[in-house]
């Protein structure tokens, strides 16, 4: 378990920090990308968040597909961490880990029962 808490850690912060490397060249490489001319002659810019977001929304994909594997491998199904962790990386991953965490502390106490 200290493995996956390992793994996952490192990929968290290298995919929050993608997010904002990848969001941060485009706008150096196209810098109107989110500005709008209003009808009024004036101009509408959204912050380089929503960029972001979008960036870290395509990473969540990713983070769902290792979690998936990873819950293959021991055999776990829940659906709801998988949905859970495309709109929030760090949560799926939390919850991930704490349910993990709970089997295998239930198995250590019907071990210690018997």
């Amino acid at each position: 378990m200290i493995e996956l808490i390992k793994k996952y850690s490192i990929l968290l912060i290298i995919g929050l920090v993608l997010s904002r490397i990848l969001a941060g060249i485009i706008l150096m490489k196209f810098p109107n990308l989110l500005t709008s001319e209003l009808q009024d002659g004036g101009t509408s810019t959204l912050s380089s968040g929503y960029l972001s977001d979008g960036f870290q929304f395509i990473i969540n994909i990713g983070f769902i597909i290792l979690l998936a594997k990873d819950m293959k491998t021991i055999k776990m199904k829940s659906p709801i961490i998988l949905i859970l962790t495309f709109f929030s990386a760090f949560m799926g991953v939390l919850f991930f880990i704490l349910s993990i965490a709970n089997v295998n502390r239930n198995q250590i106490k019907e071990y210690h029962n018997e």
